[in-house]
């Protein structure tokens, strides 16, 4: 525990920046308070023609840089508001026409129980969604949003953010109420930072897409084995649940599918649901409402988490935890087959998400080892992967729990 005697303003801070440079690999340096009596700060975030990749590192506080044409990792930032505290960054989105970084962090339970994701929905503190300078990580605001923020996105113009809530404490607390079981989604006036509205949609509900001309919300809603529609048109918005087995599941807190991970295809046409129980993905077709069976998976290496897709939309990369791959599969009918590569823990351990860089490459969040023990806790890695055949071109050493990976120039879309 910090002493409360400081020998000066800025003691705490250099303090914590010793403790973690000595603690981990990853060396995350306040080097500034977040107040505006520190003046303006930067606005040109500076980012070279390669583009740039924004990495959450989840069990260190923090957001990692990469320079994708350099392929270095260009800094570290920390991104809590506690910094005594372990504030959860998971997922993100960068507004790079604002220069601004939004993430929601998620503060853990009191008592973490075993397991990779055993920390993820078991909290009791309410989150708080964050927006930050993208050229030198100052705090710009904040705002309260329910306990256990999962994913998140942004409007098209960048003034309207979502988050969902992958609430499992409140889904396991109110078994026997199926309203008070579900998790809210809240949406965020980005310039004010203010909640212009709280939407109850669905038990434990995670990934999260917006559609193409921003009127509908799509959340993958683990606990009730559905994709969530949540419509923004009209004077309220609606919320409509396609169930994936075609009814409501026997048990919401032991669901037979579990919905987790979300993607859109690139023409907007496709909602793309990844099931981390039964371990399979499906395709949600946009225009008709409906799930298209004849684009379901057949039972893969392991859980389905966050794919990406290779500009055309034609094949998309699967990573899989519980046996470590990728699977690029085609999204037609059928969803034949193309490449599967297996991971040694070496190369990488526990794969989270595939985003298609704006170079050209498959960029691969792999978790790392993280457990309740931090000393045996091992940073993860980002691995930038060949278009052609999956091979890891480099190797990006990251913090502990990467989560989530966005772009920002090089012609990123």
């Amino acid at each position: 525990m910090l002493p409360r005697t400081l020998l000066s303003p800025l003691s705490p801070f250099l303090f914590l920046a010793s403790c973690l440079a000595g603690c981990g690999e990853e060396r995350v340096v306040y080097d500034r308070l977040d107040a505006s009596a520190w003046g303006s700060g930067c606005t040109d975030p500076g980012i070279p023609d390669g583009g740039l990749g924004y990495v959450t590192n989840s069990l260190m506080n923090s957001v990692a840089v990469l320079d994708l044409g350099a392929g270095t990792v260009r800094a570290t930032h920390p991104i809590g508001v506690g910094p005594l505290a372990e504030n959860g960054p998971h997922h993100l989105a960068v507004d790079l026409a604002r220069s601004v970084l939004y993430s929601p962090l998620s503060f853990p339970a009191a008592a973490i129980p075993a397991g990779p994701h055993a920390e993820h929905g078991s909290s009791d503190t309410p989150g708080i969604f964050v927006k930050r300078s993208l050229c030198d990580f100052r705090l710009l605001g904040q705002v309260d949003v329910d306990p256990n923020p999962g994913d998140m996105v942004l409007s098209a113009d960048g003034r309207t953010a979502y988050v969902s809530h992958f609430d499992l404490r409140r889904a396991q607390a109110n078994v026997g109420d199926p309203e008070r079981q579900k998790s809210n989604l809240i949406v965020i006036d980005t310039a004010t930072m203010t909640r212009t509205a709280t939407i109850p949609v669905c038990v434990a509900a995670h990934g999260m897409v917006v559609s193409s001309d921003g009127r509908t919300v799509f959340m993958a809603c683990y606990g009730d084995d559905a994709l969530g529609v949540v419509s923004l048109d009209g004077p309220r918005p609606t919320v409509r649940l396609v169930y994936i087995g075609g009814s409501p599941p026997r048990s919401t807190t032991s669901p037979s599918y579990g919905p987790y991970s979300l993607a859109l295809s690139p023409d907007g046409a496709s909602v793309w649901l990844g099931c981390a129980v039964a371990n399979v993905l499906i395709a949600y077709d946009v225009a008709s409402g409906t799930l298209d069976e004849s684009r379901l998976t057949r039972r893969l290496p392991g859980k389905a988490w966050f794919p990406g897709f290779s500009p055309d939309g034609s094949t998309m990369v699967v990573p899989t935890q519980g046996r470590d791959s990728v699977t690029r599969l085609s999204t037609g009918p059928g969803l034949a087959l193309r490449d599967q590569r297996y991971f040694t823990p070496e190369e990488c351990t526990l794969p989270h998400q595939v985003a298609y860089g704006p170079d050209g490459l498959y960029y691969l969040v792999c978790e790392g080892r993280h457990t309740s023990d931090p000393a045996r806790s091992q940073p993860g890695s980002i691995l930038a992967l060949h278009p052609d055949d999956l091979r890891t071109v480099r190797s990006f050493p990251v913090g502990v729990f990467p989560d989530a990976i966005v772009f920002a120039g090089g012609g990123s879309r």
